[in-house]
């Protein structure tokens, strides 16, 4: 059944007469929160709840809303006898990953008349290892149906069943699609087995629904790290900080994926500038320019452009006979090239503007040059857009969204071991691009010299 869509107007009924079992509570969720200005009106009212020391609300808006660390502050005043209280705080503590509270709270709380508190009695005794208990509550345990198959799917785990326990994951997902204990395991899973696209084609449908579990936002993030996607992994284990900021695993992967992050855009850089370094080389009678421009270049002694972005328009315009129209002359050719005056920093070294196109500052078919003479077709295909070739998701989010390449002429200005060095770009992405360019009688250079022995 398709959740209904939820506006702001439905948080003041929904406080106005709450939810008095989980089973409710847990069906208010699903249906509630739908979009982040239904969370943040919660939010406001948590915040409302708490200052008006109203421990019941604000212990369910915090709930509501993943702020699990308030909502165990707040429970902390209620009725603790209460089926209500019971549930807020021990998926509070299993939600941050405290077993130990969660286990003295939940404790016995197997047997209940509300099929929720149930089943959250029963997951916190598998995340205790609590395998003897389990088996016993659970003969006991009344259960929705999509529980009940989640939990058949859990004994099978503890028998080691692992394919037939995944069996009745999926069956409780098709009878509720947002089961998310069943989900997980899917995820978990398939993530044991190296099989990343179905890990994270379950990982990725809980963004789908909020609040997010932190379990399934770390374990995507490890994935997307594993797989050199560290913006991806930064944003998962941030995502998990902000709501837990106590969080250290979170706050340890963060870490090591924005270090990685940063070395990738190091090496990236370092890639570009390579490629500008080539342009800087061009010599000036390259390019058409007017006389009185010419003349001035050459009477101040700049004969590349290495030489010319070297000076600041401030310099330029100290020359005799070099005013604003040469001046405006030069900056249009640099542009064009995505370049600019003024260049050169103090320790002699070139900052890399950040318009910098290697593909529209070079003649493709001069650096190509190694290759010998190129056909009529093997031209044509130097201007086809990368995506003509048909490469993999991992392979051509490498070539377009990192190195920002666009034409296959553009790819080819890169060597097998310049592509190789990046961190996202591994052997196998190598040999299907390679693939993809003998069909149009084109390669890559080996990065070995070998331009020396075609030129």
């Amino acid at each position: 059944m398709e959740a209904q869509t939820a506006n702001t107007s439905q948080v003041d009924e929904f406080f106005a007469d709450m939810p008095s079992s989980p089973s409710a509570l847990l069906s208010s969720r699903e249906t509630l929160l739908t979009s982040t200005e239904v969370v943040s009106k919660i939010d406001e009212k948590a915040r409302q709840a708490r200052e008006g020391d109203n421990h019941q609300s604000a212990a369910i808006a915090s709930w509501l809303t993943g702020d699990y660390t308030n909502a165990i502050s707040a429970a902390s005043n209620l009725d603790a006898s209460a089926e209500m209280t019971s549930f807020i705080l021990g998926s509070s503590y299993l939600e941050l990953d405290q077993r130990d509270p969660a286990a003295e709270v939940l404790d016995g709380k197997h047997a209940t008349g509300d099929q929720a508190l149930n089943a959250l009695s029963l997951q916190s005794m598998l995340c205790s290892r609590n395998a003897d208990g389990f088996e016993k509550a659970f003969a006991k345990a009344k259960l929705n149906e999509a529980d009940q198959l989640y939990f058949t799917g859990r004994q099978k785990e503890l028998e080691r069943e692992y394919e037939e326990a995944c069996g009745f994951y999926e069956q409780a997902l098709e009878l509720n699609e947002r089961h998310t204990n069943a989900r997980f395991r899917l995820a978990f899973r398939a993530d044991l087995h190296g099989d990343d696209r179905t890990a994270v084609r379950h990982y990725e449908a809980f963004n789908e629904h909020l609040p997010i579990p932190a379990a399934a936002l770390i374990n995507l993030g490890l994935i997307y790290d594993d797989n050199n996607d560290y913006e991806r992994a930064c944003g998962c284990f941030s995502a998990v900080q902000r709501r837990d900021p106590s969080n250290k695993l979170a706050k340890m992967y963060f870490a090591d994926a924005h270090d990685s992050l940063n070395m990738f855009y190091d090496e990236n850089a370092e890639l570009k500038e390579d490629q500008m370094m080539k342009v800087l080389r061009t010599p000036i009678t390259d390019f058409e320019l007017s006389v009185r421009a010419r003349n001035c270049l050459t009477n101040m002694g700049i004969s590349t452009l290495e030489e010319l972005v070297s000076y600041t328009e401030a310099d330029m315009l100290e020359w005799k006979n070099f005013g604003e129209t040469s001046l405006s002359e030069i900056k249009r050719l640099l542009v064009q090239k995505g370049l600019r005056l003024g260049m050169r920093r103090d320790d002699g070294s070139f900052m890399v503007p950040d318009d910098f196109d290697a593909a529209r500052s070079i003649n493709l078919e001069e650096e190509l040059k190694w290759m010998g003479p190129l056909t009529g077709e093997q031209k044509e295909a130097l201007e086809l857009q990368i995506s003509t070739l048909n490469l993999s998701v991992r392979c051509h989010r490498a070539l377009v969204e990192r190195l920002n390449l666009k034409r296959i002429g553009d790819a080819l200005l890169y060597s097998e071991e310049d592509l190789l060095g990046m961190p996202n770009f591994g052997i196998t992405s190598l040999n299907e691009l390679q693939l993809k360019l003998k069909d149009y009688s084109l390669r890559l250079r080996s990065g070995r010299g070998e331009e020396a022995f075609l030129g």
